[in-house]
């Protein structure tokens, strides 16, 4: 008889994960085959048929066009499917590319001037499907990214994309050092041309993004208006605006920067494009690790403002003395270039998927890239004829180039400061997100994030909970709240204490452990009180007021501490009576405790008549004779000498009558009175004799409030009072505190 298999603690993959692997496989063919029709191979070869700078702004503009032809698509798709429109338009775009195909030829024939037309008109057919299609391209992603997980999901898209581009890139490279000219360019673009039809045949098996359907008798114009109204929405806008210029003008000369200005040739081209989507792949995968934790304002903030200072080595363009260096700084600068537009342009999205609603996507994802397309095709053209100005002005490339860039920077550094005014309630801080950029201890906690969003199992959760609650990371709020609606009560625990360890809780993270006060007595609800006074959390004083009176002894205990802690004096009363009535000994603990906290000398009476209870715990005992030193201010360590009692009590009877020696012998006094009073506050301690001795010393001295000195003095001759060893240990602390300080040699 075989043994059943044992049950897998991952969790099974959901019909969208599902699907989302399938777009990852779509999304490396589209790559592939976008950066053979669309990336640098067009440029260069448009360079090697001699074309200008103009050309290559125009060229690169149509990157940008492209979705200016949206709106054929928000028409196309009315009475259509979405996935059915996208899927064509794609198939279209590839198959229009192949008018470029005859750009090698022409130029064989002797006419490189209608080589570069046929690769113009090529490509602005491939944008104008491309345009097309796009309007179902951001309702398939969306469907894709879902809403767990989404920022995670979105990097893999940048991520595998940009792998694929280096791939390519790299392949492309090896190709131009051993085969160059018209023939190599034509066999790139017609695999190119393969690679994307097969991957558009893909689409074509893809569910419908219903939910992202603009609703019956909607318009574009309407939609765009009711988004308009907010002011998040507009703050948007008005951001990616002047990023997509700065983009448009950085991503297309950074190509003709090398090549013309460091006269670079077409395979270390390459090499420094693959560096470029290096750095858009290294920025993927922190922004996998970070989105969804920390929010996509604060790193699109963050992604923006390492985007400009990338461009200030390019404003700068120093000479080199040998090609090696060179190559090095043309290699960092590419990588850092990438990856801030990359992070910007992956964080920016991602917050535009979280502040609109699924059926205005269509409609809201057109005027995305109309405006994106709009400054992206301003800052490419713009940036050559600003290039070819200069030059016909008698300015040097590298001026030139220097000032375009420099530019550049002031454009996107300003626009970052603007994007701090972008709403995002939920989402750190960007002091807090760039503290995690470059904390260690932060990313071991998102990877531990990563193992738990892996678990399938309780043990697990609770292991690598409790484990993630050592570390005490902000980070991990976000991931962890969903774990205090758990099923399992181990796991609500857990959750609970990593939550109470983090450095700050974000209000929504308060307001859930308040719930989890109201819904859980028994057992959670005492550490969500805990929590509550830990954190001063205001909102939560009525239920801990109301807890005071609970069944659940445990809820009591922490209500009492967290009420102490949140210094709310109108509980002070209820604790009093609290501590009078209870025979819990935890209880007792607890309010003995907070009304230390409170340090009020009107609740010194009620600690003293709690002593005389028969037999209370020592432990508890203990507790309210440390409460009554801390409400009379310590006794000048106190709790230090009352330590030691607890482990040798002739020692520290010794030490502190030591303390007497700093008050005496003093003008007038009697060495032999000193040596009998000391002697007095021995056989006190020891067995409760002479108690006036010490109730003349508390009560004559004028040092205690006359109403405590009333209250000490008398419990020094109460019989009931005088059994506890550590409460005479305790007066006689208070008596050498009264002689220390009538004398002026005492200190506080």
């Amino acid at each position: 008889m075989s043994s059943l298999p044992a049950p897998s603690s991952k969790r099974p993959k959901t019909r969208l994960e599902r699907f989302r692997s399938r777009f990852i496989l779509f999304n490396v063919l589209n790559s592939v085959a976008f950066m053979l029709l669309v990336g640098n191979i067009p440029t260069l070869f448009a360079l090697e048929l001699g074309a200008t700078g103009t050309y290559i702004g125009l060229l690169g503009s149509l990157n940008f066009i492209t979705y200016f032809f949206m709106p054929l698509g928000r028409n196309a798709i009315t009475g259509r499917r979405i996935i059915g429109v996208f899927s064509w338009a794609w198939m279209l775009r590839h198959w229009s590319m192949v008018p470029a195909l005859a750009a090698p030829f022409l130029a064989w024939a002797g006419y490189p001037g209608w080589g570069l037309v046929a690769l113009f008109v090529g490509s602005l057919l491939f944008n104008v499907w491309r345009g097309v299609g796009l309007v179902g391209y951001n309702p398939v992603l969306g469907m894709m990214a879902g809403e767990r997980d989404r920022g995670a999901f979105l990097s893999n898209v940048q991520i595998s994309g940009s792998l694929s581009t280096i791939a390519t890139s790299a392949a492309t490279m090896l190709i131009f050092t051993s085969w160059t000219g018209n023939a190599a360019y034509g066999a790139m673009l017609g695999f190119g041309v393969l690679v994307g039809s097969i991957g558009s045949g893909m689409l074509f098996k893809f569910p419908e993004p219903t939910a992202y359907r603009p609703p019956s008798g909607s318009s574009f114009a309407s939609t765009v208006r009711e988004a308009w109204a907010h002011p998040s929405f507009r703050r948007f806008v008005f951001i990616l605006a002047p990023l997509s210029f700065s983009a448009g003008t950085a991503r297309t000369f950074i190509i003709s920067h090398a090549r013309i200005l460091y006269e670079q040739s077409a395979g270390l081209v390459m090499l420094y494009f693959v560096a470029f989507n290096v750095g858009s792949v290294a920025v993927g995968y922190l922004s996998r690790k970070l989105m969804d934790r920390l929010g996509s304002k604060p790193l699109y903030v963050v992604f923006t403002a390492i985007a400009a200072l990338a461009m200030l080595p390019a404003a700068v363009s120093p000479v080199f003395d040998t090609g090696l260096q060179t190559v090095i700084f043309l290699t960092a600068l590419n990588f850092v270039v990438g990856f801030g537009i990359a992070g910007e342009e992956n964080a920016g999205q991602t917050y535009f998927f979280s502040i609109v609603k699924p059926e205005h996507m269509v409609d809201l994802a057109i005027l995305y890239y109309v405006v994106y397309g709009l400054g992206g095709a301003l800052g490419s053209v713009a940036g050559g004829v600003f290039l070819d100005t200069l030059v016909v002005a008698g300015a040097s490339p590298f001026t030139s180039y220097r000032l375009l860039y420099a530019v550049t920077f002031v454009i996107t550094i300003a626009t970052a400061i603007g994007g701090l005014r972008l709403d995002a309630p939920d989402s750190a801080s960007v002091r807090e997100s760039i503290g995690v950029l470059f904390s260690m201890r932060d990313f071991k906690v998102i990877s531990l994030l990563e193992r738990l969003e892996r678990s399938g199992s309780p043990a697990d959760e609770t292991r690598l909970i409790r484990e993630l609650g050592g570390y005490g990371s902000s980070v991990a709020e976000r991931e962890l709240l969903p774990y205090l609606s758990s099923p399992r009560f181990d796991v609500r625990v857990e959750a609970l204490l990593a939550l109470e360890s983090l450095e700050r809780l974000s209000p929504k993270a308060l307001k859930a452990v308040h719930n989890e006060l109201r819904s859980h007595p028994y057992t959670t609800a005492y550490l969500a009180a805990r929590i509550l006074g830990k954190r001063r959390w205001l909102e939560a004083l009525p239920d801990l007021r109301t807890a005071l009176c609970a069944d659940d002894y445990m809820l009591r205990g922490a209500a009492v501490t967290a009420l102490a802690t949140m210094r709310d004096v109108d509980s002070v009363p209820a604790i009093e009576e609290l501590i009078a009535s209870t025979a819990n000994p935890r209880l007792m603990i607890s309010a003995a405790s907070a009304l230390e906290q409170f340090g009020l000398v009107s609740s010194v009476p009620i600690l003293v008549s709690v002593l005389k209870q028969k037999e209370p715990p020592s432990f508890a005992f203990d507790e309210i004779v440390l409460a009554l030193s801390g409400i009379l201010g310590g006794l000048r360590g106190f709790y230090t000498l009352y330590s030691d009692y607890a482990l040798d009590h002739d020692a520290a009877v010794a030490a502190l009558l030591d303390a007497l020696d700093d008050a005496a012998p003093s003008k007038g006094q009697n060495l032999d009175q000193l040596a009998a009073f000391r002697a007095s506050l021995a056989a006190f301690v020891h067995d409760g004799t002479d108690g006036v001795v010490v109730a003349r010393a508390i009560s004559g001295s004028g040092y205690f409030d006359a109403g405590v000195a009333v209250v000490l003095s008398e419990a020094a001759l109460d019989d009931e009072l005088a059994i506890h060893g550590g409460f005479r240990y305790f007066l006689a602390a208070c008596a050498v505190e009264a002689i220390e300080m009538s004398t002026g040699k005492g200190r506080r």
